[in-house]
């Protein structure tokens, strides 16, 4: 018993967290159509829209497998735009101010994310997440599967967080308070 446990737990230890390979997708599909619809991110993009995926160093592949996710989806191009992902670990991001999106690849307890939530929400970058405990600690947006996919957006960070999207997203989108 205690050898079949230690089976089913050796991946989570060695390779961190598990993320669903569909949740993925779904992400690469949704997240930076969401970030196109945010009034503020939308002005201060100029020719490229620059995505960091921050990933704690147990969860490195799972990033990278991210990034060519999104390359495969995309080629590099978002509606007219150049489209790039850059992976960083938590301490990296905090260096980064030119950025449209952070999608966090990391666990809720991790020491360092109210630091890079308040980065963020300083320097008006929206943050995406797979992990519904990342939107309770004040990520932005998530996914929300039920009956249907939808956005996630957290509305408690919305309120203090001066970001305007457009009314369809926000009709479309799952409210999380």
């Amino acid at each position: 018993m205690k050898k079949s446990l230690l089976l089913l737990l050796l991946p989570f230890v060695l390779w961190g967290t598990n993320y669903d390979l569909a949740l993925l997708q779904i992400g690469v599909k949704i997240f930076p159509k969401v970030a196109l619809m945010e009034q503020g991110t939308k002005e201060r993009i100029q020719s490229s829209v620059n995505f960091v995926i921050i990933a704690e160093p147990l969860n490195k592949e799972t990033a990278q497998r991210l990034s060519k996710m999104f390359e495969r989806q995309y080629s590099g191009v978002l509606s007219n735009y150049s489209l790039s992902f850059t992976i960083v670990t938590p301490k990296e991001a905090l260096e980064i101010k030119n950025s449209h999106g952070f999608i966090l690849l990391m666990e809720p307890e991790e020491s360092m994310l109210p630091l890079l939530l308040e980065h963020a929400h300083k320097n008006k970058i929206l943050t995406f997440c797979f992990d519904p405990g990342l939107l309770q600690k004040g990520a932005d947006v998530s996914i929300y599967i039920g009956r249907s996919v939808k956005p996630y957006i957290n509305l408690s960070t919305l309120r203090q967080v001066p970001f305007t999207f457009e009314y369809g997203f926000l009709k479309l989108a799952q409210p999380y308070y």
